[in-house]
């Protein structure tokens, strides 16, 4: 039996000190000391911690079977990298899925992605890459592309935020519609990871933190079995450097 990906749980660190211990496939990770006096507060501390290590958001699963109280990411599967691209179909819609900041972009720019419709280059294209009032009209660019594209054939990188539901709909049945595989790639770091990138970012191009917040949370709902049950034909967790 394979062992869990991530486990969490308490541990005697040294002496008197107490904290947690975060492994990895059974090898150590890393250790911290306790978090918060309060122990339910202390385990949401030690989650946190771990999610910066780990770069994603896990799923924690609680249990005491055969030993003492450690907390296991539930979804034990491998995040994936950018091999996930090695076997699209052609003609698939990959679609990125995540807040500002959460690495989309530099995924596609690693992958080495030929074709990428992005609403931050539509945006520039008609003005300014950050002015959001040209956003309905960057989206009805993208629209035009994406028939384009999916009338041809193309494998395409939509980059762009998609965390509302709503958004993703649409993108299914366009997909469908033209007879093409629609694959999700949620990219979840922690929200502090996103806050920090985001600060990196010239002014105009800075998401403000309540929106980015809510990005996030929309985000962490669409795990790749939401995706799948909402049409995708395949959806992964994508790991991005912190």
């Amino acid at each position: 039996m394979p062992l869990p990906r991530y486990v969490l749980a308490p541990a005697h660190l040294t002496g008197d000190t107490f904290g947690w211990q975060l492994n990895r496939d059974g090898l150590f990770l890393d250790c911290h000391e306790t978090f918060a006096a309060d122990f339910d507060r202390d385990v949401e501390g030690a989650m946190d911690w771990a999610e910066l290590i780990i770069g994603t958001r896990q799923d924690w699963r609680h249990t005491r079977e055969g030993g003492p109280d450690r907390w296991i990411a539930a979804d034990d599967r491998a995040a994936a990298g950018t091999d996930v691209l090695r076997s699209l179909e052609p003609g698939t819609l990959v679609v990125a899925i995540g807040p500002g900041g959460a690495g989309k972009s530099t995924f596609a720019a690693e992958a080495g992605i030929v074709t990428v419709v992005s609403l931050d280059s539509l945006r520039e294209r008609l003005g300014d890459a950050g002015d959001q009032s040209l956003t309905p009209a960057a989206v009805a660019e993208q629209n035009i592309l994406l028939e384009k594209h999916l009338s041809e054939g193309t494998t395409l990188y939509l980059d762009s935020t998609n965390v509302e539901a709503r958004v993703r709909a649409e993108l299914v049945e366009r997909a469908r519609r033209h007879g093409r595989p629609i694959v999700g790639l949620r990219f979840l770091p922690h929200l502090d990871t996103c806050r920090a990138r985001n600060r990196e970012r010239p002014a105009n191009r800075q998401v403000p933190d309540d929106v980015l917040a809510w990005q996030h949370s929309l985000a962490l709902a669409a795990t790749p079995k939401a995706l799948l049950t909402e049409g995708f034909t395949a959806a992964h967790d994508i790991v991005t450097p912190l």
